[in-house]
């Protein structure tokens, strides 16, 4: 199987930490968005699974896996459906109290009670499929209307699937870099919301803050799970444009930070952070051999496709570059033999939307 492994050398150094310090400055309010989503009537924490089996092939003592297949319902399953409609609520509350002087709640929201105004607001993404759901859901839940861009490679059936949430799907032609584009500026011209977790300013404009801050949720509910925090050596997270690596991993150097100062053990320590993204859609992997953030080569044809980006996310790449020790490149092979581990039952585990990650641990054998 193919695999391929670069190390990071400018991880936890002093310019590289000098340089994300406004994006993590930025990203430090977290807490509002957590207890934002946790009284949302749909919330429910996911499960942290453990694999023992796999976990003993692989000659490790534990394994554990962030299962998000059931986020929101097997509808939306997937970490994206925290991101968007967290976002969504952000920009209707907004919305309301600039025409009202009155900042509504979520749940006012979803009563009905502003309609009026939220009906006027559209919102858009440029998607392969989970961002598109996720942000659809929101709007149905909220009271906006959607539109989600989708590339030439989506499927009909994740077109369909949006559809099903209400959303005006658009195709156009080209790779999903080409739907960003047009979203984009079709957001500019209709005075349309575009809601992505990419950010080219280090965060400081509200909605990619806004994403980012909600996946913290899974950061929270993974912490809250592991048995001993001090005792993890390694986290690995899929790769896309970046956002979700960095928002873990974010998140886990602080919590485990904090969690190691209150216990008074002694100097804190820092676990290998793992980026595995598709060999052909490898545009991180590529950003840390060159040092800076750069585009992926591959044909970005990759059964993988939730994670086929051309480029990463400039902010994003900022707190990669000071946090991530490693970066993995693997075939789809390696993935297609970590999902026929996990479907039969072997590892003890449950098919889920982060099989990736276990597929790549099992094909690449990355161990210390």
């Amino acid at each position: 199987m193919d695999c391929h492994h670069v190390s990071n050398n400018q991880r936890l150094t002093t310019a590289a930490e000098s340089d994300a310090a406004v994006c993590v400055q930025n990203l430090s309010d977290w807490a509002d968005a957590i207890n934002e989503i946790r009284t949302w009537p749909e919330y429910e924490e996911q499960p942290l699974r453990e694999l023992p089996n796999f976990a003993k092939e692989m000659g490790i003592s534990k394994l554990f896996l962030k299962d998000e297949s059931n986020r929101f319902g097997r509808a939306q399953g997937s970490f994206k459906a925290l991101g968007a409609p967290y976002a969504v609520y952000q920009i209707l509350a907004n919305e309301v109290l600039s025409k009202t002087g009155t900042r509504p709640s979520s749940t006012e929201l979803r009563s009905g009670k502003y309609d009026e105004i939220t009906q006027r607001v559209t919102v858009c993404v440029a998607t392969d499929g989970n961002q598109g759901r996720g942000l659809a859901y929101g709007a149905k839940i909220f009271g906006c209307r959607c539109v989600d861009y989708i590339h030439g490679h989506v499927s009909p059936g994740r077109a369909e699937k949006m559809r099903d949430l209400g959303a005006i799907v658009i195709r156009i032609d080209g790779e999903y870099e080409a739907s960003v584009e047009r979203a984009k500026e079709d957001a500019r011209m209709n005075g349309w919301h575009f809601v992505s977790s990419t950010s080219w300013s280090d965060f400081d404009s509200g909605i990619p803050r806004d994403v980012m801050n909600a996946y913290m949720v899974v950061v929270e509910e993974a912490i809250s799970m592991v048995p001993a925090i001090e005792d993890i050596t390694h986290v690995f997270v899929c790769g896309g444009v970046g956002s979700i690596a960095a928002a873990v991993f974010l998140g886990f150097f602080i919590r485990r930070q904090q969690i190691q100062g209150s216990k008074d053990s002694g100097p804190t320590t820092t676990p290998r952070f793992v980026v595995v993204e598709p060999s052909e859609a490898d545009c991180l992997f590529q950003s840390a051999k060159r040092g800076e953030p750069c585009e992926s080569k591959g044909s970005l044809h990759t059964l993988m496709a939730g994670l086929a980006c051309r480029a990463p996310s400039p902010a994003a790449w900022k707190v990669l570059s000071w946090l991530a020790s490693d970066f993995i490149a693997v075939s789809d092979s390696v993935a297609v033999a970590g999902m026929k581990e996990l479907a039969t039952g072997r590892t003890g585990g449950h098919p889920c939307g982060l099989w990736r990650v276990v597929s790549c641990l099992y094909g690449c054998h990355v161990k210390d």
